[in-house]
């Protein structure tokens, strides 16, 4: 059963579908650009989405502004997750090797982005700048272009 979204993109596609592929090529040059290689972009991607999904359980507020402060201070304090995230399980959803995600979560790690433990696996605990970077800088960029993108969807319906 089609969505009414993709019917709208089936109906407008010539019209949207180059904005939604500059957004894409966008989004990942400056990830690109700030992680240093594709396949580290891709990594740190699934760390920041297990980080969000993980915070979601503590979020009481939609609005961006609460959740990046929400995001700061988890990132502090860290918070009790049964979820551990895994080489394999990010090897598995970016279709890299355990070894190529083992080196690049070192990388990510040295650059101080990530922790890793056997027992915790790969944490999101970035230094306060590289976190002030990815809240105040990349994700603002990032509102942005989709939000852009959003309305070219919304001007189609």
């Amino acid at each position: 059963m089609e969505n009414k979204m993709e019917k709208v993109l089936q109906q407008n596609f010539v019209a949207i579908w180059h904005h939604f592929l500059s957004f894409e090529i966008s989004r990942s040059k400056f990830a690109v650009e700030t992680w240093g290689s594709g396949n580290a972009y891709l990594i740190f991607q699934v760390i920041a989405w297990h980080h969000i999904l993980v915070m979601t359980d503590q979020a009481e507020s939609k609005i961006r502004d609460e959740a990046v402060e929400l995001w700061f201070k988890l990132t502090k304090t860290g918070f009790k997750t049964r979820s551990v995230l895994t080489y394999s399980l990010i090897s598995s959803l970016t279709s890299l090797s355990i070894e190529t995600v083992r080196r690049h979560v070192k990388k990510l790690e040295k650059n101080n982005w990530v922790s890793y433990s056997k027992k915790e696996g790969v944490k999101f605990s970035p230094s306060d700048e590289n976190n002030k970077f990815l809240a105040d800088v990349f994700n603002v960029k990032e509102v942005s272009t989709l939000g852009h993108f959003l309305d070219i969807i919304e001007k189609q319906k």
